[in-house]
């Protein structure tokens, strides 16, 4: 009789890089979305947490994703649905137009974003130096005025370099993050992302810069949102890529790999969370705009930690959990064509 496999052991890190990366999401979405960002403060945490955030998911999600049929199969159900029903209930309850879904509202680009991933894995393995062709891609993106947000198009592009990373990376490969000793790795880190967030302060590039990939270059193009010559947008655009990287290493260096306490199992439920906490960040849009007051760095920067504790929780839950699961099977059923017999 053949031995009983052994069940295999939780990674723990990366359920809590994906809690911390999900409570980045909401924390920050919090601090921007008050329009307190003219605080200098305020506006390098919320630089370091774009330079990490969605990398450090794309990163995680092409990890989790080197089965190409399966993201094949996955990719409509899993994002592009939700993204359609979610994306138009938000522009419904919050737009200033009609939901248009060839143009992400707010947090919803990445939704797209990991359709269009999915959907490509395969396509993607098959290619020969893939990394380094995307990473040209992105790079030259900024150049087309036309890619902005359009199917989401830019970012789509421009954070692709880290998924096709991380599904080109084996357990192995990450353990030698892991591996790295931790006081030298946090010392660089920090001194690299004090100096991009001092540059960023005193005006060096735009904080939406990064996180947006919007077009740079040209500026007779009217939907340029940043007046830089192509040689300035090229090389903000690689130390990007260079410093986000590092923040990732820096993540799975310093991050234990065990269950934590306030985290629990909130690295595995995070879809909910992503797709509701934009409903909660309007709430508090709105409660800012009732209270003027609230409007100072020293109350709004605790309450962004306290709602992306909360949020987390509160719709980190597992009946909310089994309840969107519920959903997906049922549009599942709708739609799915039943095998053929035989």
């Amino acid at each position: 009789m053949p031995a009983p496999s052994t069940p295999k052991a939780r990674w723990f890190r990366a359920d809590n890089i994906r809690y911390i990366l999900l409570f980045n999401v909401i924390a920050e979405h919090m601090l921007t979305q008050t329009g307190i960002t003219y605080n200098w403060l305020v506006t390098v945490l919320v630089c370091w947490s774009r330079m990490i955030t969605m990398p450090g998911f794309a990163f995680i999600s092409g990890y989790f994703s080197k089965k190409g049929d399966k993201c094949y199969q996955s990719a409509v159900f899993d994002f592009l649905i939700p993204y359609i029903i979610f994306d138009s209930l938000f522009a419904l309850c919050y737009g200033t137009s009609a939901p248009n879904i060839f143009s992400p509202t707010f947090a919803y680009w990445f939704m797209l974003s990991m359709f269009c991933w999915k959907l490509m894995t395969k396509a993607l393995q098959q290619i020969k130096y893939i990394l380094p062709l995307s990473l040209a891609a992105a790079l030259l993106v900024g150049l087309c005025g036309d890619v902005h947000n359009f199917l989401s198009l830019g970012r789509t592009i421009g954070f692709l370099p880290y998924y096709i990373l991380g599904m080109q990376m084996s357990r192995q490969d990450v353990a030698k993050w892991e591996a790295l000793p931790k006081l030298p790795v946090t010392l660089v880190t920090l001194a690299v992302m004090g100096v991009w967030g001092w540059l960023n302060v005193r005006g060096w590039f735009h904080i939406d810069f990064y996180y947006y990939w919007a077009p740079y270059a040209g500026l007779d193009q009217p939907d340029c949102l940043f007046s830089y010559s192509i040689g300035k947008g090229l090389l903000l655009r690689a130390l990007g890529y260079i410093i986000s990287m590092l923040q990732i290493v820096f993540l799975f260096c310093v991050i234990p790999d065990r269950s934590l306490p306030v985290m629990r199992d909130g690295g595995t439920r995070t879809m909910v969370p992503y797709l509701l906490h934009t409903y909660v960040i309007m709430f508090m849009h709105t409660v800012y705009y009732l209270v003027p007051a609230l409007d100072r760095w020293y109350i709004t920067i605790p309450i962004a930690l306290v709602m992306g504790v909360a949020v987390m929780s509160v719709l980190g839950l597992p009946v909310l959990n089994d309840l969107y699961n519920q959903l997906v099977k049922a549009i599942k059923r709708l739609l799915y064509k039943e095998a053929p017999a035989g």
